[in-house]
């Protein structure tokens, strides 16, 4: 066929020529009707694109998640956990029962007590020791570890304090220049040996100086004093009636503060020589001779100790010495009920005349270690336990006993009158038993008698096994875990009813009031701002002062203005798309208001509404909390705000997990809600419909 030539300008202007004929071009539809293409995909729906779009969101997905956990844990989680003890959360469990340690502030446990992490032990540091049973004050051996202790010289006296000297000053204002100290009296009887063994020191801390003092046995006959002067450099063995009457005697302080040694006189050789052989309520004496110029004089007594091997009356003299600086202070500290020092029946009381005591150098231990909360509230401990509740015990199967052979501490007898029927018997030995058991005939069982035994305790509270708390337990000794989500339900289906109620309000109302405008939209704007500048604070204290009833007034109060951001939003969106030529074009075909309202305008303005009316629910429960905090109402209610609220003020300790739980969950669901709702706005956008 014949080609025809064609001529252009390439974009070099170059003249460039070609041939084209007709063979060249080939039509793709020849015999074939041009007509559209049916489309073979499926249609579809609104809500299944939005579905797509949300699926997409990584982000809203790992939050709606979150949230569906929260959610389905705090509606199935209260109904298949146990509800025996502490799992009774419509109860507390604070009070303790019979000596058995009370359920409050257990700390979390998930692993065995050893393993350091959630175990349910606790460290506790600066704990004082007690040197002789040699064990932490207050702390049950059984549960404490990893024992480590440090020694504490203070100048006060204490319990659990030893050693230490005594400080004895003189003080008086009077012209007197001797002061008197004196143990509480005895009968001594010369026929018996006594001896006494001292140390003094000399003073070692500024402000004080050394003092001349002296040893005496003393008699009181009315107000006259006899004093038998025991030991001095110049002692001459002269009897004297009053203090201030001689001198004789004073000695200067013997010992350095670091010195080694102790001095020891036989007082019933000084006696013969002053030819006693009794003494009726003698008494030592130490005589404090001052110069009454510049500083304290003082002397500083370590030990001043009676001591008799053939006086064996059970009034023994060995109580009124000083052995020990501390234990010497604490006794004159005993009051008697009337408010006053107890001088009469406190054998160790020395009296101080003219002068002032203090104590220095008191040594005390402390000791950091672990202490197992759960070995204490339900290990093993010994009780005692009455009568009734062995017949108890009894009647329910648990065990049988027979005390009908009266007190014993045999324990191969208590052994024989007692078997174990069930493994819900708490008792693991019986230590004695105490009392005249008595047969009552009218109840059928033995009463008048206690049995003292080694207890397990979480049987006798009615545990089948040893209970762990996975979030510990609260100050009113309930599980932490099921009371959170207990109340964390109860808080989530107000705040899902009240959000769903405000949301369906503020939207009808919203609706109306843009669509319309003119002088309706007036109207009702006017009457939201009259309702919202009223202070929620004081709808809600209105309600409750009216109602008397905290929930209604907080549901009342959370539904009188709670629709009106809903509402405003709404409205909003309808000004921005009432005007919209799909509007105008449906208007035109004869849809009615309530088709453009709900199929035309409302579609497209749900994804802003949606976003903003979410966040609806965890409000509701920080309302919860505010009225709470502010005193309004809802305390002691089981709802998860007021939770927060109860526990807002722990900052610090091992109890800081009653805060921390619920601070960290309620952040969880305010990120869950914010990104479910971020998620929410994009899928239900109609102008992203169809887009990856």
């Amino acid at each position: 066929m014949e080609k025809e030539k064609f001529e252009y300008l390439d974009s070099m202007s170059n003249l460039q020529e070609i041939e084209i004929s007709k063979e060249d071009f080939n039509f793709a539809q020849k015999d074939a009707n041009i007509h559209d293409v049916k489309i073979k995909s499926k249609p579809v729906t609104f809500f299944k694109d939005a579905m797509k779009r949300f699926v997409k969101n990584k982000s809203s997905v790992a939050g709606g998640v979150i949230l569906g956990l929260i959610i389905v844990g705090a509606i199935i989680g209260p109904e298949v956990m146990p509800r025996f003890g502490c799992y009774d959360v419509s109860t507390t469990h604070v009070t303790s029962a019979d000596g058995v340690k009370s359920e409050i502030y257990l700390p979390p446990k998930l692993f065995d007590a050893g393993s350091g992490f959630f175990d349910g032990t606790i460290s506790k540091t600066g704990i004082l020791y007690d040197q002789e049973n040699n064990q932490p004050v207050g702390y049950d051996l059984r549960t404490v570890s990893n024992v480590v202790t440090s020694e504490e010289y203070l100048n006060q006296a204490a319990p659990y304090g030893t050693g230490g000297f005594i400080n004895l000053t003189y003080n008086s204002i009077s012209t007197e220049e001797i002061a008197d100290f004196y143990s509480y009296k005895y009968d001594y009887d010369f026929t018996n040996d006594y001896t006494i063994e001292y140390r003094f020191v000399k003073p070692y801390i500024s402000g004080y100086k050394d003092a001349k003092y002296r040893i005496s046995l003393m008699t009181l006959v009315g107000k006259e004093k006899t004093y038998y002067p025991l030991t001095g450099s110049d002692l001459t063995y002269t009897p004297f009636t009053q203090a201030t009457d001689t001198k004789v005697g004073f000695v200067s302080t013997l010992f350095d503060k670091k010195e080694e040694g102790t001095l020891t006189i036989n007082v019933t050789d000084v006696m013969s020589h002053y030819g006693l052989t009794e003494l009726p309520a003698g008494r030592i004496n130490i005589d404090i001779l001052t110069d009454r110029e510049g500083d304290k004089s003082s002397i500083f007594i370590e030990k001043l100790a009676i001591n008799s091997t053939s006086d064996t009356s059970t009034d023994s003299v060995s109580l009124r010495g000083i052995k020990d600086a501390n234990d010497c202070t604490i006794q004159e500290q005993k009051i008697s009920e009337d408010g006053k020092i107890d001088k009469v029946f406190n054998k160790k009381y020395w009296t101080a005349l003219s002068s002032s005591r203090s104590v220095l150098d008191i040594k005390f231990v402390k000791c950091n270690f672990t202490y197992d909360i759960y070995e204490d509230c339900y290990g093993v401990k010994e009780m005692k336990i009455a009568a009734y509740k062995v017949n108890e015990w009894i009647n329910t199967g648990l065990i049988e006993y027979d005390p009908s052979g009266g007190a014993t501490d045999d324990k191969a007898v208590l052994a024989s009158r007692y078997k174990s029927l069930s493994s819900k018997d708490p008792i693991v030995e019986i230590v004695r038993q105490e009392g005249t058991p008595i047969w009552d005939m009218e109840e059928k069982n033995y009463t008048g008698f206690y049995l003292y035994c080694n207890i397990s305790q979480y049987k006798y509270l009615g545990y089948p096994y040893k209970p762990r708390y996975l979030f510990g337990t609260d100050q009113y000794g309930r599980d932490y875990l099921k009371t959170i989500l207990t109340s964390l339900r109860l808080s989530l289906v107000l705040a899902f009813g009240c959000a769903l109620l405000n949301i369906f309000i503020g939207i009808v109302w919203g609706s109306i009031s843009g669509y319309f405008g003119g002088i309706v939209d007036i109207t009702m704007e006017r009457f939201c701002d009259i309702v919202s500048g009223l202070p929620s604070i004081a709808i809600i204290t209105l309600c409750l002062l009216h109602l008397k009833n905290d929930m209604l007034a907080f549901i009342i109060s959370m539904f009188m203005t709670g629709w009106m951001g809903v509402a405003g939003r709404t409205r909003t969106q309808f000004y921005r798309y009432k005007g919209r030529e799909y509007v105008l074009a449906s208007r035109t075909l004869g849809a009615r208001d309530g088709r453009l309202i709900f199929k035309h305008i409302l579609p497209n303005a749900v994804g802003t509404i949606i976003t903003s009316s979410i966040l609806m629910i965890p409000s509701v429960i920080y309302s919860e909390a505010s009225i709470a905090y502010l005193g309004l109402g809802l305390k002691g209610q089981l709802m998860f705000g007021v939770i927060l609220t109860e526990n807002s003020t722990i900052f610090q300790g091992y109890t800081m997990y009653l805060l921390f739980i619920p601070t960290i969950i309620m952040a969880f669901l305010l990120v869950s809600f914010n990104l479910f709702g971020n998620g929410l706005r994009d899928a239900f956008n109609p102008s992203l419909k169809g887009e990856d």
